[in-house]
């Protein structure tokens, strides 16, 4: 009995299995002041659940950021490298390069799920924050501003998105979600710009930005497992006028540099940390909550469970290099001073200087020369000099050299030595003030008031790349084409890695009617960047209509493929796939166009006339009625629509749309056919 027993006792006892560690996650705010949340006493603060994430997790009170710019700081981030080791060092033309190993990778190398939730276009895939993640939504569902890089996702668009992408996910995840809203320009919902809680601030939109992202962290949070273990920080913060600067990007004093970062979950104290931290120990960080190895060689270190003072903050600021050809500011921080390595250096000492405005460099220059020692050791170690050429070559793959080579385009980078007789970015905030002001007005569509300040602009700094882009784009709003092509080619000279100038270029030489020139053109920039929506939609038109529809089927398709989402590849996609027959798949591009795009009518149209084709006149009536919503007053609308009722023997629904019709045909003859046939119909 006993050995019969024994393999019954045997089968019956339950399997015990380790419990599935619990969710890691991300949940980074771009352009978020610490000093602008209630947490870290802003009395104008709503933001009640980043607060109660405070009290019951751990808030560091002083993170310095690796670079007041998104992508670069965003790549540190993810990979626990200062941006000299990873090499992203400004948005737009810069990767992170495969060879560098995200949170993401070393986590779905441990059988981790990933996935991640962007927010802004600075975040597309192309730009190699997508390694190791799963699933990687960068599907905005907008378009860009006028004459800007600038397509964004709203807070609660975002907080869907993560919330459906968690669903998707199988334990052990770990889960990135990115909300852009303080970005300028700041336009919160009505009922946080409008609170009169606010009324008071000094900064209410920007605060209302903040606000509506705070509630819907507070949806997000609720909708996730109890056990997550949850890490927020912010990439940059904003100056807000701050030694000049209105937004961010250029400076590296606190109010860009410090931000919020928030660790809550089961094991983690309640309590308030001091000492300065650095947005580089999140990725550790991050893999210590998931019981991962943190790996020798990082520049950030864990905030668990060891030491967390006398850490060295490094941050750089390279846009103004980049962009406007000036001096790169670096800087080295600790609890008690700012090195601010520039033209002439600064030295600030901290606890008695915390706005970081009383220059001790003139008084204390041993200082200056140790701390710089210091700096060129750190970067000895990345394996650069302060006065080392900088440029963007590790943006390109071998096969986009190949392509641009024999596109007679020998693209050299952008950048060049850092010399001490570039302007000082601290000395020209006037020019990066007037040029955000005109950038402000080109997005309002107000190029006639912007281009004389554009163009004051360029001629006081004629390197100036977003000046002279944004003065080609009013030129041509102008009608002015010739000018405008001068200027997108001299923005292409000053920066050859960039895409936008050489599509920009493109689109012009078409309106002047040279084709063969614009081909060339929208080439090169797709090859640099294969998800410029608009120029693969141009280049797919001029091949399609040199017959060439299945290369231009390759462009659009290329586009699709490297993560564009623009409706306008959508459309001409149909187009192409309609041309070559295949009505079916047209029919689906032009519905997917018409969904991203729901007020432009010219897809609705396309998709109505191909349902047709298809034998589908009920489907191409309610597609006709949909159009008519965007444009009420279309007469052959309503007379396609009306005729297609009739066809489907509709006879209420076609006298109604004839009857519409007959408000607004003018010509008699018609007007007479019109009443007939209502009056036929029995209306």
């Amino acid at each position: 009995m006993a050995l019969l027993a024994a393999p019954f006792a045997l089968c019956a006892a339950p399997v015990v299995r380790p419990p599935e560690p619990s969710p890691v996650v991300l949940i980074t705010l771009d352009t978020t002041r610490a000093d602008h949340l209630g947490a870290w006493g802003w009395t104008h603060a709503r933001t009640p659940h980043l607060d109660a994430l405070a009290r019951r997790g751990t808030r560091f009170v002083r993170c310095d950021t690796a670079a007041p710019v998104t992508l670069p700081s965003h790549a540190t981030i993810l990979t626990g490298l200062f941006p000299p080791r990873h090499g992203v060092r400004d948005n737009g033309t810069f990767a992170l390069a495969e060879r560098f190993e995200t949170v993401a990778e070393r986590l779905a190398a441990r059988g981790w799920d990933t996935a991640a939730v962007i927010s802004a276009v600075v975040l597309a895939r192309r730009h190699g924050l997508g390694q190791g993640f799963r699933l990687y939504d960068d599907d905005l569902g907008g378009g860009y501003a006028a004459g800007t890089e600038v397509s964004e996702r709203q807070a609660e668009q975002t907080t869907d998105a993560a919330l459906a992408a968690a669903g998707r996910l199988k334990p052990p995840y770990f889960l990135w979600v990115h909300y852009y809203d303080p970005h300028d320009e700041y336009r919160p919902p009505t009922r946080f710009a409008g609170d009169p809680s606010a009324q008071a601030g000094p900064h209410r939109l920007y605060d209302g930005e903040i606000a509506y992202m705070d509630e819907q962290i507070g949806r997000l949070l609720a909708g996730l497992p109890r056990d997550a273990r949850v890490v927020v920080v912010g990439d940059h913060g904003e100056m807000l006028g701050e030694h000049g600067e209105e937004t961010h990007g250029v400076l590296l004093n606190r109010a860009s540099r410090r931000v919020p970062l928030l660790l809550a979950g089961p094991g983690i104290p309640a309590k308030v940390e001091q000492c300065l931290v650095r947005t580089a120990d999140v990725a550790p960080t991050l893999l210590a909550l998931a019981g991962a190895p943190v790996p020798a060689g990082l520049d950030g270190a864990s905030l668990l469970g060891g030491k967390v003072c006398g850490r060295t903050s490094y941050s750089e600021s390279f846009l103004p290099f980049f962009a406007y050809k000036w001096y790169p500011l670096r800087s080295l921080s600790t609890d008690r001073f700012l090195y601010l390595h520039a033209p002439q250096s600064s030295i600030y000492q901290l606890p008695s200087d915390p706005g970081e405005t009383a220059d001790l460099a003139a008084q204390q220059p041993g200082a200056v020369r140790l701390w710089e020692k210091r700096l060129r050791a750190l970067l000895q170690a990345a394996g650069e000099t302060l006065d080392a050429p900088m440029r963007t070559e590790s943006a390109l793959s071998e096969e986009q050299r190949r392509q641009l080579s024999s596109l007679g385009y020998l693209a050299g980078g952008s950048g060049g030595a850092v010399r001490r007789d570039l302007p000082d970015p601290r000395r020209r905030m006037d020019l990066a003030n007037a040029l955000h002001a005109a950038s402000a007005l080109v997005q309002q569509n107000k190029c006639p008031d912007a281009l004389p300040a554009l163009q004051d602009v360029v001629r006081r700094d004629p390197h100036n790349v977003p000046a002279i882009r944004l003065t080609g784009f009013c030129l041509e709003q102008a009608g002015r084409l010739e000018s405008a092509l001068a200027a997108y080619r001299q923005a292409s000279r000053e920066n050859e890695l960039a895409a936008e100038p050489l599509a920009s270029a493109g689109a012009c030489l078409i309106k002047l009617g040279r084709r063969a020139e614009a081909e060339i053109e929208l080439r090169r920039a797709l090859t640099l960047d294969p998800t410029l929506g608009p120029a693969a939609a141009q280049l797919g038109r001029l091949l399609r209509e040199r017959g060439l529809k299945t290369e231009a089927l390759r462009v659009l398709d290329a586009a699709l493929a490297a993560g564009t989402h623009e409706e306008q590849v959508y459309e001409e996609r149909g187009n192409a796939l309609a041309e070559l027959g295949r009505l079916d798949d047209a029919l689906r591009d032009f519905r997917e166009a018409a969904r991203r795009n729901p007020l432009d009518p010219l897809p609705l149209e396309k998709a109505a006339q191909i349902s047709y084709q298809l034998g589908k006149p009920r489907d191409a009536a309610l597609l006709y009625e949909r159009l008519l919503q965007i444009q009420p007053n279309r007469l052959d609308a309503w007379k396609a629509a009306g005729a297609l009722y009739l066809e489907t023997d509709d006879n209420e629904n076609a006298v109604r749309c004839f009857r519409r019709a007959l408000t607004l045909e003018f010509d008699p003859a018609e007007r007479e056919k019109l009443a007939a046939l209502v009056k036929e119909l029995g209306g």
